[in-house]
């Protein structure tokens, strides 16, 4: 079983509430003035986050584990990496001396391991942003205390942060040698997508339309109505909308799969998603009365948006040893960059 170990010490924020968090996706170390405070000794803090219309919450512990986790099959990813996110993470990693200023989100078929760790008022840090509300709390440890976590721990976010300090870890970099993770229990999270962006290179929507044929249904739409059901994905370009459904015969696997083995080679000319510069995934357009609403400036680009993976294929999938195309998934509340710290 896996064991959770305290952080000898960690950096945040100063408790209170916060309107705005330091930006640390360029770095740590450089950051000037230093905004961060470091606890007084070992300790495993717990992050709470409550969605702000809903009230939904997720419960958190987070802690260090060691970076060979990542590589002997106590940790599980979940899809495959994007090549030049790990080269830019290396080179960020290898600069700032290990340093990272968001902790790799993990996920477990049950509950929050959180338990155990009663809430406080005191040393907390409260910060509002992107509709959540977040709370971090510090509780103190000893330095040989440990939690033993029940798996299989899934990757959820971070995936390009684990197997670069991986990697480096096994190449005999110390200060990589553990990797800061929050647990949390899937049933708190919520298994969202990212929307296909692609470059359409002048093509005509009537010729998109006759070359996806081929491969499944497409159905014009009066309105951008995401899809509701596994199998179809909204299709928009040009001010146009359509479904498009996967036949029932095109095999077992997974929507993204399907989408990254048939229709993005076949269509496209797009064999390898995580380095061809003509498709992005990006966070999902926002749905107002049930109808995405597109940004203009991506008129000219065909976007696809399918439906979430469900809960129990993904873990399903995970522990038969598949992995999912890049970006096939977005697990949400993310955990947000420069409330918790590990500087090694």
């Amino acid at each position: 079983m896996p064991r959770l170990l305290p952080f000898p010490q960690f950096y945040h924020p100063a408790p209170g509430t916060l309107e705005q968090l330091p930006v640390t996706r360029h770095g740590i170390r450089r950051l000037s003035p230093f905004p961060f405070r470091p606890t007084a000794g070992p300790a495993f803090p717990t992050l709470t986050i409550r969605n702000g219309e809903t009230g939904r919450s997720v419960h958190g512990i987070c802690g260090l584990l060691p970076a060979r986790c990542f590589t002997d099959g106590t940790v599980l990813p979940h899809e495959r990496t994007l090549t030049s996110r790990l080269d830019r993470q290396e080179r960020l990693i290898s600069a700032d001396g290990g340093a990272l200023g968001k902790p790799v989100l993990l996920t477990v078929p049950g509950p929050s391991p959180v338990a155990g760790f009663a809430d406080t008022d005191e040393d907390q840090v409260i910060f509002y942003g992107e509709n959540h509300i977040y709370r971090l709390q510090s509780h103190a440890a000893s330095a040989d205390q440990y939690l033993e976590i029940a798996g299989p721990l899934v990757i959820a976010d971070g995936h390009h942060r684990a197997y670069t300090h991986a990697r480096l870890a096994a190449d005999g970099r110390e200060d990589c040698r553990y990797i800061p993770v929050v647990v949390a229990g899937a049933d708190e999270l919520v298994i969202g997508t990212f929307m296909r962006l692609i470059d359409g290179g002048g093509l005509s929507p009537d010729t998109l339309v006759q070359r996806l044929q081929r491969h499944g249904r497409v159905t014009p739409l009066t309105a951008a109505e995401p899809a509701k059901s596994p199998g179809h994905w909204l299709l928009a370009y040009r001010g146009d909308t359509y479904r498009l459904s996967r036949p029932a015969n095109s095999g077992p696997g997974t929507d993204a799969g399907w989408m990254n083995q048939v229709v993005l080679p076949e269509v496209f000319g797009i064999t390898d998603t995580r380095t061809d510069p003509r498709i992005a995934s990006v966070d999902p357009p926002p749905v107002v009365d049930g109808k995405a609403f597109f940004d203009p400036l991506e008129y000219h680009k065909i976007k696809l948006l399918g439906f979430p993976l469900p809960r129990e294929r993904f873990f399903s999938e995970v522990e038969a040893g598949r992995t999912l195309p890049p970006k096939s998934t977005r697990f949400e509340p993310r955990v947000p960059s420069g409330l918790l710290v590990w500087i090694p």
